[in-house]
């Protein structure tokens, strides 16, 4: 690693955190008031319980007769100080744990948010396991952090201070500077440990999460393909490599556990011998014993603080592995976004304007080339053609989940991407070839498409998409739970729930992607009704390998390569006995 990656990271550790303290900008006060007692209970530890011993010490061991009230206050001057202590630290913890939390709420927003505007490439090319174990696991890791840290920044540092102001305080006053030089010596070395096991932390950290990440996706990949596992007599050769993985998880964590663990018991030795020497030199130099005392609780005080920031270091090395990974999602460049000075639109007519459109993937070559269409409001298009030709890449255009790499499409004589992303896709219904439904109830579902719209609005919307009546005969009609991605739900039966939603949507423009390709005979029948009244005043674009929905199209566009080979009703083409379309309709008979 050279030197500029390692000033990078170093500044990154430091400051990572901090960044995110945005979040309390509704919290400032607590935060501030956490921040005092914070301070006021490392004051009230490190310096005053050792001045506390020594004045108390003082009056105890002078065997002079001490009036009532000097023994009252002797007596009663612990308890006050570790009183407020903690009430210091209960202050300090709870709103600190309070500002860590909101921290951690809005980070996991800004992950979920970053999510919705990813570039879909970047889907095709990271596990979803990836995304979980980053959204999930590493905010979760995230938590534990700042719920430590939380409780412990503050305190420590301070009570380690006034601690030290303490040992400086009585050693000039009793003329001891050997103790406090033994003890400035015993601090230098406690350093080294510190660091180097915090190094190795941040690295076992890093490795943990990304095995974490491997059984995650794992487990995903699992889940999805259930049936074809047991089909293949898969279990066994499963439940084995998820195993191994779940030992390599075993294995890291044992690495993270053997250097958190060395920390502590490190920094008491050395501890020890600190104080080992200082009871040496208060035995030659005859310290008196209120002094003694005082000198040694201070150096407790002052110990117990560098171990719990050692601890604290451990943790935010692990932490900052975590937030280096949650950033790594943040910083993904966003390639599709809205102008700076958008057109204002409101509900568009629906002509669509294909002007020398080229588009490729990446470095995989073009996928659409020099593509000119003009597709006119109320008429139907058919976008026909081999896989990979390009149909399915016109309709995302379309919708912007990618932008043209030349051209320019333009809906009403606009270009979309001078419009708002909002305002582009809420003049647009997409029905997919598998739709996605949520684990709601029917009438949720529905009207995920449009999420204000009425109780009658779901109804009208599922009676034009023939949806009605089985969902009347379902156990408790629109009330009843679909099961998760629909599984109580048969694929005819999803489709209805689509074209219903589009229906409930009511834009302009509808484009249907393989809407019926996965259907029955029986169930696209159904199914091809609702369709039907649905491009009623819509400009639909229908991409299909079916030529069973060819009598609502007014005009078919056949693709090859990525380009417009053929146009024309399906009428004309289906006439032409050397056209591809006609090739094509003889493939599916």
């Amino acid at each position: 690693m050279n030197f500029n990656v390692k000033c990078r990271r170093t500044i990154s550790d430091k400051i990572g955190f901090l960044k995110y303290f945005s979040f309390l900008k509704d919290s400032k006060l607590k935060f501030l008031l956490a921040i005092m007692a914070g301070i006021l209970y490392g004051i009230s530890s490190g310096f005053c319980i050792p001045v506390i011993l020594k004045f108390s010490s003082e009056k105890v061991f002078s065997r002079a007769d001490l009036p009532f009230y000097m023994l009252l206050v002797v007596s009663i001057a612990p308890v006050v100080a570790m009183t407020l202590r903690a009430t210091f630290s209960i202050v300090n913890s709870y709103y600190l744990g309070f500002c860590g939390q909101k921290i951690l709420q809005g980070l996991r927003v800004m992950i979920f948010d970053k999510i919705q505007r990813l570039p879909l490439e970047y889907f095709k090319k990271t596990e979803p396991g990836a995304l979980i174990t980053r959204s999930l696991g590493d905010t979760a890791i995230l938590q534990e952090t700042i719920i430590s840290v939380s409780q412990e920044v503050v305190k420590q540092p301070i009570a380690l201070l006034g601690a030290i102001g303490a040992l400086i305080f009585l050693c000039y006053k009793h003329s001891n500077v050997i103790i406090l030089l033994i003890f400035f010596l015993a601090v230098a070395l406690v350093v080294f440990p510190i660091k180097a096991i915090g190094k190795k932390m941040r690295e076992k950290a890093m490795g943990l999460q990304q095995t974490t990440e491997g059984i995650t996706t794992k487990l995903a990949h699992n889940l999805s393909a259930v049936q074809e596992i047991r089909a293949f007599a898969m279990e066994e050769s499963e439940v084995s490599f998820y195993r191994s993985m779940c030992d390599g998880v075993m294995h890291s964590v044992m690495k993270s556990l053997k250097y958190s663990i060395l920390v502590s018991p490190l920094i008491e030795v050395i501890a020890s011998i600190g104080v080992g020497f200082a009871m040496f030199f208060s035995y030659k130099t005859q310290i008196q014993p209120a002094v003694f005392i005082a000198l040694t609780g201070a150096l407790y005080l002052s110990y117990e603080p560098i171990k719990k920031i050692a601890e604290l270091n451990n943790r935010l090395k692990s932490g900052s592995a975590s937030l280096s990974r949650i950033e790594d999602l943040l910083n993904v460049p966003e390639k599709i976004y809205d102008p700076v000075d958008p057109v204002q639109v409101d509900r568009l007519i629906g002509n669509i304007t294909f002007d020398n459109v080229s588009f490729s993937y990446g470095e995989s070559g073009k996928a659409l080339g020099d593509v000119i269409a003009n597709l006119e409001h109320g008429k139907t298009y058919a976008l026909v053609g081999s896989s990979g030709a390009g149909k399915t890449t016109m309709a995302n255009l379309i919708l912007r989940f990618y932008d043209v790499t030349t051209g320019a499409i333009q809906i009403d004589g606009i270009d979309i991407r001078h419009m708002k992303l909002k305002d582009l896709r809420k003049n647009i219904s997409y029905v997919p070839q598998s739709p996605t439904l949520i684990n709601g109830t029917m009438c949720d579902n529905i009207k995920w498409s449009n999420p204000s719209a009425s109780f009658e609005q779901v109804i009208e919307a599922s009676k034009k998409a023939y949806a009605h009546g089985f969902i009347l005969n379902l156990e408790n009609g629109y009330d009843t739970m679909v099961g998760e991605g629909g599984a109580r739900l048969s694929g005819g039966q999803k489709q209805r729930i689509a074209i219903a939603r589009a229906f409930l949507r009511d834009a302009p423009i509808l484009i249907l992607d393989e809407a019926t390709s996965a259907l029955d005979a029986n169930s696209e029948r159904e199914v091809h009704i609702g369709i039907e009244n649905l491009t009623k005043n819509r400009t639909t674009i229908l991409i299909s390998h079916r030529f069973t929905m060819m009598s609502i199209v007014d005009m078919v566009f056949v693709l090859e390569q990525g380009k417009i080979v053929e146009v024309g009703s399906p009428k004309e083409l289906l006439g032409q006995k050397n056209s591809i379309y006609y090739s094509l309709y003889q493939k599916m008979l």
